[in-house]
């Protein structure tokens, strides 16, 4: 992780305390449903976001060319599990920048984490 990344990640973190977050909403996918087979809430997930650091980092094997920026992925063990998390700062609806989360579930390449 760059420095240029670990501000990105320190600037969502910011945007995530001053409560400008939410989840994307997909198509392949209900984010409720994968944060409730790790045993977690929105709140909860929210909260792990805090806890990242370099540690947790992955680099992103696909990553997504676009306008809006770069997002950062990270894997970390949640209730026993390793989870897939990956976020981007967007601009909302009135222009404003907030933490969206793209993705917070099961790891798709194993399920139990031994940290």
């Amino acid at each position: 992780m760059n420095g240029e990344q670990l501000r990105l990640l320190s600037r969502m973190k910011k945007l995530v305390k001053e409560g400008k977050r939410r989840f994307q909403i997909r198509r392949d996918r209900d984010y409720l449903q994968a944060l409730l087979e790790i045993g977690i809430s929105e709140n909860d997930a929210w909260e792990y976001v805090l806890g990242l650091n370099k540690n947790f980092y992955v680099p992103d094997t696909k990553p997504n060319y676009s306008v809006n920026g770069e997002a950062l992925i990270f894997k970390r063990s949640v209730n026993g599990t390793l989870a897939y998390i990956k976020l981007k700062v967007e601009q909302d609806s009135r222009g404003m920048d907030e933490t969206v989360c793209l993705s917070f579930h099961k790891n798709a390449y194993g399920g139990i984490y031994e940290m």
